[in-house]
Protein backbone atom coordinates (compact mmCIF):
# COMPACT_ATOMS: atom_id res chain seq x y z
CA UNK A 1 0.00 0.00 0.00
CA UNK A 2 1.57 3.32 -1.12
CA UNK A 3 1.61 5.89 1.73
CA UNK A 4 0.40 9.41 1.25
CA UNK A 5 2.51 12.77 2.76
CA UNK A 6 0.30 14.60 4.44
CA UNK A 7 0.10 18.64 5.10
CA UNK A 8 -1.65 20.30 8.35
CA UNK A 9 -3.27 23.38 8.28
CA UNK A 10 -2.08 25.24 11.21
CA UNK A 11 -4.33 28.30 11.67
CA UNK A 12 -1.93 30.45 14.78
CA UNK A 13 -2.54 33.85 16.20
CA UNK A 14 1.34 34.59 17.79
CA UNK A 15 -0.32 36.35 20.40
CA UNK A 16 -2.25 33.36 22.13
CA UNK A 17 -0.53 31.68 24.61
CA UNK A 18 -1.92 28.49 23.94
CA UNK A 19 -0.89 28.13 20.32
CA UNK A 20 2.36 28.76 21.95
CA UNK A 21 2.25 25.55 23.70
CA UNK A 22 0.42 23.99 20.63
CA UNK A 23 3.33 25.31 18.26
CA UNK A 24 5.66 23.33 20.04
CA UNK A 25 3.88 20.21 19.91
CA UNK A 26 3.14 20.83 16.32
CA UNK A 27 6.03 20.57 15.37
CA UNK A 28 7.47 17.16 17.49
CA UNK A 29 3.93 15.87 16.01
CA UNK A 30 5.04 16.77 12.34
CA UNK A 31 8.38 15.74 13.00
CA UNK A 32 7.54 12.49 14.00
CA UNK A 33 5.37 11.73 11.16
CA UNK A 34 7.54 13.32 8.30
CA UNK A 35 4.20 15.88 7.67
CA UNK A 36 4.10 18.94 6.17
CA UNK A 37 2.55 22.20 8.01
CA UNK A 38 0.68 24.50 5.95
CA UNK A 39 1.45 27.93 7.89
CA UNK A 40 -1.92 30.38 7.98
CA UNK A 41 -1.52 33.37 10.76
CA UNK A 42 -5.16 35.01 11.63
CA UNK A 43 -5.74 37.26 14.15
CA UNK A 44 -8.15 36.64 17.62
CA UNK A 45 -9.20 40.30 17.15
CA UNK A 46 -10.70 39.31 13.20
CA UNK A 47 -11.84 35.95 14.39
CA UNK A 48 -14.26 37.39 17.11
CA UNK A 49 -15.18 40.22 14.58
CA UNK A 50 -15.63 37.55 11.71
CA UNK A 51 -17.71 35.47 14.19
CA UNK A 52 -19.32 38.79 16.14
CA UNK A 53 -18.21 37.16 19.20
CA UNK A 54 -18.11 38.92 22.45
CA UNK A 55 -15.44 38.96 24.74
CA UNK A 56 -16.32 35.87 27.17
CA UNK A 57 -17.00 37.40 31.27
CA UNK A 58 -15.19 34.46 33.28
CA UNK A 59 -15.41 34.46 37.30
CA UNK A 60 -12.35 34.59 39.85
CA UNK A 61 -12.34 31.02 39.81
CA UNK A 62 -12.88 30.18 36.23
CA UNK A 63 -9.40 32.83 35.39
CA UNK A 64 -7.53 31.76 38.62
CA UNK A 65 -8.26 27.95 37.37
CA UNK A 66 -7.12 29.21 33.41
CA UNK A 67 -3.78 30.79 35.42
CA UNK A 68 -3.16 27.25 36.90
CA UNK A 69 -3.38 25.42 33.84
CA UNK A 70 -1.46 27.34 31.58
CA UNK A 71 1.35 27.18 33.79
CA UNK A 72 0.92 23.53 34.29
CA UNK A 73 0.80 23.17 30.44
CA UNK A 74 4.18 25.35 30.19
CA UNK A 75 5.52 22.80 32.73
CA UNK A 76 4.69 20.16 30.69
CA UNK A 77 5.74 21.43 27.19
CA UNK A 78 8.85 23.26 28.46
CA UNK A 79 8.14 26.82 27.98
CA UNK A 80 8.08 29.73 29.89
CA UNK A 81 5.38 31.96 29.73
CA UNK A 82 4.69 35.61 31.42
CA UNK A 83 1.71 37.37 29.23
CA UNK A 84 -1.61 35.16 30.40
CA UNK A 85 -3.85 38.31 30.87
CA UNK A 86 -5.60 41.13 28.92
CA UNK A 87 -3.77 40.83 25.95
CA UNK A 88 -4.94 42.52 22.74
CA UNK A 89 -3.90 40.25 19.98
CA UNK A 90 -3.52 43.26 17.37
CA UNK A 91 -0.23 43.01 18.62
CA UNK A 92 0.27 39.80 16.67
CA UNK A 93 -0.48 41.77 13.44
CA UNK A 94 3.03 42.65 12.49
CA UNK A 95 4.80 39.47 13.39
CA UNK A 96 2.63 37.65 11.22
CA UNK A 97 3.27 39.55 8.04
CA UNK A 98 6.69 38.11 8.57
CA UNK A 99 5.17 34.78 8.02
CA UNK A 100 5.56 34.22 4.37
CA UNK A 101 9.10 35.37 3.90
CA UNK A 102 10.29 33.01 6.85
CA UNK A 103 8.46 30.13 4.92
CA UNK A 104 10.11 31.00 1.51
CA UNK A 105 13.52 30.99 2.85
CA UNK A 106 12.88 28.18 5.21
CA UNK A 107 13.25 29.66 8.72
CA UNK A 108 9.42 29.35 9.91
CA UNK A 109 10.01 27.25 12.62
CA UNK A 110 12.98 29.41 14.00
CA UNK A 111 11.16 32.65 13.84
CA UNK A 112 7.99 31.57 14.82
CA UNK A 113 10.02 30.17 18.07
CA UNK A 114 11.53 33.47 18.82
CA UNK A 115 8.52 35.56 18.21
CA UNK A 116 6.49 33.37 20.70
CA UNK A 117 9.52 33.22 23.47
CA UNK A 118 9.70 37.11 22.68
CA UNK A 119 6.45 37.85 23.58
CA UNK A 120 5.13 35.12 26.34
CA UNK A 121 8.66 35.00 28.05
CA UNK A 122 10.43 37.94 27.65
CA UNK A 123 7.50 40.39 27.29
CA UNK A 124 9.08 41.88 24.45
CA UNK A 125 6.40 43.96 21.99
CA UNK A 126 6.06 42.18 19.02
CA UNK A 127 4.46 44.76 17.30
CA UNK A 128 7.61 46.62 16.94
CA UNK A 129 9.18 46.22 14.04
CA UNK A 130 13.54 46.71 15.57
CA UNK A 131 12.20 43.45 17.86
CA UNK A 132 11.62 41.75 15.06
CA UNK A 133 14.40 42.16 13.05
CA UNK A 134 16.37 41.98 15.71
CA UNK A 135 14.63 38.21 15.69
CA UNK A 136 15.55 37.97 12.15
CA UNK A 137 19.30 38.81 12.76
CA UNK A 138 19.77 36.41 15.38
CA UNK A 139 18.37 33.62 13.07
CA UNK A 140 20.17 34.66 10.17
CA UNK A 141 16.43 35.43 8.25
CA UNK A 142 17.84 37.89 5.84
CA UNK A 143 16.99 41.77 5.44
CA UNK A 144 13.89 41.38 2.99
CA UNK A 145 12.05 40.61 6.39
CA UNK A 146 11.52 44.47 6.73
CA UNK A 147 9.55 44.55 3.65
CA UNK A 148 7.53 42.48 4.92
CA UNK A 149 7.26 44.07 7.83
CA UNK A 150 6.21 47.64 6.13
CA UNK A 151 4.08 45.68 4.15
CA UNK A 152 0.72 46.50 5.26
CA UNK A 153 -1.30 45.00 2.30
CA UNK A 154 -0.03 41.70 4.06
CA UNK A 155 -2.76 42.40 6.50
CA UNK A 156 -5.38 41.00 3.91
CA UNK A 157 -3.67 37.72 3.97
CA UNK A 158 -4.51 37.23 7.95
CA UNK A 159 -8.38 38.32 7.33
CA UNK A 160 -8.62 36.21 4.95
CA UNK A 161 -6.84 32.98 6.38
CA UNK A 162 -9.61 33.92 9.49
CA UNK A 163 -12.20 34.24 7.16
CA UNK A 164 -11.25 30.76 5.35
CA UNK A 165 -10.64 29.23 9.13
CA UNK A 166 -14.68 30.55 10.37
CA UNK A 167 -15.75 29.30 6.84
CA UNK A 168 -14.23 25.96 8.07
CA UNK A 169 -16.08 25.89 10.99
CA UNK A 170 -13.08 27.00 13.21
CA UNK A 171 -13.28 29.52 15.72
CA UNK A 172 -10.14 29.99 17.59
CA UNK A 173 -6.34 29.20 18.25
CA UNK A 174 -4.58 26.98 17.82
CA UNK A 175 -6.64 24.79 15.01
CA UNK A 176 -5.64 22.11 12.77
CA UNK A 177 -6.78 20.58 9.97
CA UNK A 178 -5.82 17.41 8.65
CA UNK A 179 -7.65 17.06 5.06
CA UNK A 180 -11.06 17.80 6.75
CA UNK A 181 -10.81 17.04 10.21
CA UNK A 182 -10.67 19.69 11.86
CA UNK A 183 -9.06 20.26 15.68
CA UNK A 184 -8.61 22.69 17.70
CA UNK A 185 -6.39 23.62 20.98
CA UNK A 186 -2.98 22.39 22.23
CA UNK A 187 -4.07 19.86 23.63
CA UNK A 188 -5.83 18.27 20.69
CA UNK A 189 -1.90 16.63 18.72
CA UNK A 190 -2.39 13.19 19.80
CA UNK A 191 -5.72 13.28 18.24
CA UNK A 192 -4.00 14.92 14.87
CA UNK A 193 -1.01 12.57 14.85
CA UNK A 194 -3.81 9.96 14.89
CA UNK A 195 -5.26 11.54 12.01
CA UNK A 196 -2.27 11.70 10.10
CA UNK A 197 -1.39 8.31 10.67
CA UNK A 198 -5.29 7.45 9.41
CA UNK A 199 -4.57 9.98 6.44
CA UNK A 200 -1.20 8.70 5.40
CA UNK A 201 -1.59 5.10 5.53
CA UNK A 202 0.99 4.36 8.01
CA UNK A 203 0.38 2.87 11.60
CA UNK A 204 1.20 5.13 14.33
CA UNK A 205 1.52 4.26 17.62
CA UNK A 206 -0.72 7.20 20.07
CA UNK A 207 0.55 7.14 23.64
CA UNK A 208 -2.63 5.97 25.56
CA UNK A 209 -4.05 3.92 22.76
CA UNK A 210 -4.45 0.42 23.59
CA UNK A 211 -6.82 -1.21 21.15
CA UNK A 212 -4.07 -1.75 18.69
Amino acid sequence: MSLKKISVDFYFDYSCPWTYLGFKRLIQTATRTASDIIWKPINLEIMREILDKPKASTTNYQKNYRKKDLQDWANYCTVVINQMENIDHRVSMAASRGVAHAVDEGLIKEYSEEVFKAFFSDSKDISDKKILLEIAENIGLNGKLEDSLDDDSLDLVIEENSKELAQRGGYGSPTMFVENQMFFGNDRMNLVEFAIGQASGRVLVIPGQHNT
